[in-house]
């Protein structure tokens, strides 16, 4: 889990983020926005429509949640992020996950930033 300062939190942050870019990969779909913070912010929404259960949501949750754990020191501090999470997750490693967050973001973050 991502400690409390690096994750979005309020309603009005997910909804400042989701007016910002979007882009999306094989397991989740993102929203991308630039602000003024120190450091990045992640936020990961996921719905009962897609995840009907609450063990698929919180597995979801996790691996996202993992995916970014290992790149955030590797992203612009003024970052925002909102991941939705698709269904598909639920059918991967972590590792699947992380290297199609990796490619996603790419398009977003400078080249070199991102070298794992």
């Amino acid at each position: 889990m991502l400690p409390k300062p690096q994750r979005l939190n309020l309603k009005k942050d997910f909804r400042y983020v989701a007016a910002g870019s979007k882009g999306e990969g094989k397991y989740s779909k993102f929203f991308i926005r630039f602000g003024n913070n120190d450091f990045p912010k992640v936020g990961i929404a996921t719905s009962t429509k897609v995840f009907p259960k609450s063990t698929q949501r919180n597995r979801a949750r996790r691996l996202m949640s993992t995916a970014f754990q290992s790149i955030i020191n590797h992203l612009p501090p003024t970052i925002n992020i909102v991941a939705l999470p698709k269904a598909s997750i639920l059918l991967v490693k972590s590792s699947d996950v992380r290297s199609d967050l990796e490619a996603v973001l790419k398009d977003y973050v400078k080249a070199g930033n991102l070298d794992t």
